[in-house]
């Protein structure tokens, strides 16, 4: 601990304007590693307006946002991650936009969800609501068959089971889309869950290789420096938010500036205390 203090110290005499921005970045719930990684971009003099503002900046410009259309999703995509995230009513917040823009003949849901009980009731539920019919698929020889069905559908969202990483049922998971062809998956994340369990949802779902994320929850998180840090650790691409539960109202295509400001205005904490800097970035700073 008296090694971290002195290292801590050591960095806020020589390099005040960096540290500062450590400061501010730990304020905002971002995580130590990515918080290092960030700071040793800036350039070696900063001053303190830059100081202030660079943090957000910074940020801003590490997110990757996907660009894609809200009323636009085109092709086969699976929805993936975690239960309890919101796959099922984001689907449903997608597919009733594409049907306002393509018609409900160009919309088709399938359900992978066999385990949790009145998961595909639920999707069968949005369909009805929407006029879009929902397939189900128990393997992957039945959703080879299913795509091959609905080959030339506008779109076509695939609603998953949520499994932990450490459920057993997760490879089974990964085996359904084993040959399935062309399809985007998709990793839903919440916004407001831990840290550590928004990373081990990433490193569970690496495999599938998700083309980009979507970001839930974003309403009940009461930080979102953590789910920051994940998209930012990952270089995963970002292609929507949702903020509630109105289908489809509270969705919306992904904007790295309007989350980080979100982010910003979230904040409730007082600048971290030394011993707690000391603490993060100490050891790190002394070993480099």
């Amino acid at each position: 601990m008296q090694l971290s203090s002195l290292a801590w110290n050591d960095l806020e005499r020589r390099q005040p304007m960096q540290a500062r921005v450590l400061r501010e970045m730990t304020r905002l719930g971002i995580e130590a590693d990515v918080a290092r990684r960030l700071v040793a971009e800036l350039p070696e003099q900063i001053n303190a307006e830059q100081a202030r503002y660079l943090p957000l900046g910074m940020l801003s410009r590490s997110l990757l946002v996907s660009g894609r259309d809200l009323a636009d999703v085109e092709g086969i995509t699976a929805l993936v991650g975690p239960t309890g995230v919101g796959k099922t009513t984001t689907i449903a917040k997608l597919a009733a936009r594409t049907v306002l823009r393509h018609g409900a003949d160009q919309v088709a849901l399938v359900s992978t969800d066999h385990y949790r009980i009145g998961a595909a009731a639920q999707l069968e539920h949005y369909g009805r609501l929407l006029g879009v019919r929902v397939y189900p698929a128990y393997d992957a020889d039945s959703l080879r068959k299913v795509l091959e069905l609905l080959r030339g559908r506008h779109t076509v969202l695939i609603d998953t089971a949520g499994v932990a990483g450490s459920d057993s049922r997760l490879s089974q998971q990964m085996e359904i889309f084993s040959g399935a062809g062309d399809v985007r998956a998709c990793l839903v994340l919440a916004a407001n869950a831990q840290s550590q369990s928004l990373e081990e949802a990433v490193q569970a779902y690496l495999p599938l290789q998700p083309k980009a994320c979507i970001l839930t929850k974003l309403d009940e998180a009461p930080s979102l420096g953590g789910a920051l840090s994940v998209l930012i650790r990952h270089r995963l691409s970002l292609d929507y938010t949702t903020d509630g539960q109105r289908v489809p109202e509270d969705i919306a295509s992904a904007d790295a500036r309007i989350l980080v400001c979100r982010a910003a205005q979230s904040l409730k904490s007082r600048a971290p205390d030394d011993a707690l800097m000391a603490e993060r970035f100490g050891l790190a700073m002394a070993s480099a």
